[in-house]
């Protein structure tokens, strides 16, 4: 593939998740695996979303929720270890089909979720509490990164579920993917996913996603709550539909 035509998706995959909080892995990875195949394709996905991390950290960190984001990241090691587990004892094939399953179900119950009948400003008002639910979705979110390199959707569902605000939520997402995706490469480089990456290309296309990533800065300050909230659930939805409609195509 060009390196013109990928340069161009990665600048897509960045603005996305720059914008919304997440979406790098849904734009550009299918693309990048397509080019490069699984391992190289997960490890520069992880690099790349780490950059997009950075950037986006750097505008929105002050927005962040501090209990959101150390209850995400508590739960990391969980998850990276339950995923590590599942891929040692499951078929890849059948990962993959229960990963998309679990994305598309997720998108639905988000977008089916009424915000209507919640009152914005006293929500706003009231401290976070990291419940069960978003615990779970943490944990879910650290198995994802283990076996995908894509925490983010698990992730972005259990903090919108919260009803929590567009800057924050983004804020959030931006901090908690610095530390997932660090911890991620971390993992990788000791599993040997790194070995086949050419570098050079990559830092190339690194300096694409900080032009991508500061383009969504600019665009999300733009979004509601309640675009913000809809497009994370079609674009959660839109992972697991590509990921499904890519079994059998796609060697995993």
């Amino acid at each position: 593939m060009p390196v013109e035509v990928l340069a161009l998706i990665v600048f897509a995959g960045a603005f996305v998740q720059s914008a919304t909080g997440i979406g790098f892995g849904v734009i550009s990875g299918p693309f990048l695996l397509h080019a490069y195949g699984y391992d190289r394709a997960i490890a520069e996905t992880a690099v790349f979303s780490l950059v997009v991390a950075v950037v986006s950290a750097a505008g929105q960190s002050s927005a962040a929720e501090p209990r959101a984001t150390a209850g995400l990241a508590a739960t990391l090691p969980v998850g990276v270890a339950a995923g590590l587990a599942i891929l040692w004892a499951v078929p890849r094939s059948a990962v993959v089909s229960l990963f998309g399953l679990m994305l598309g179900t997720l998108g639905l119950v988000l977008l089916l979720q009424r915000r209507g009948t919640t009152n914005a400003a006293a929500v706003a008002t009231q401290p976070f509490r990291f419940s069960l639910e978003t615990a779970s979705a943490g944990i879910l979110a650290g198995a994802c990164a283990a076996l995908f390199a894509a925490p983010g959707p698990a992730a972005a569902w259990g903090l919108a579920r919260t009803q929590m605000n567009g800057p924050t939520l983004r804020g959030t997402m931006a901090v908690y993917f610095v530390i997932a995706y660090a911890a991620i490469l971390v993992a990788f480089a000791f599993s040997g996913l790194l070995a086949g990456t050419d570098w050079k290309a990559l830092g190339f296309l690194a300096l694409v996603c900080i032009v991508g990533a500061v383009a969504g800065i600019a665009f999300g300050d733009r979004m509601s709550g309640t675009i913000l909230h809809r497009a994370i659930a079609l674009i959660i939805t839109a992972s697991g539909l590509s990921i499904l409609l890519s079994l059998g195509r796609t060697a995993w």
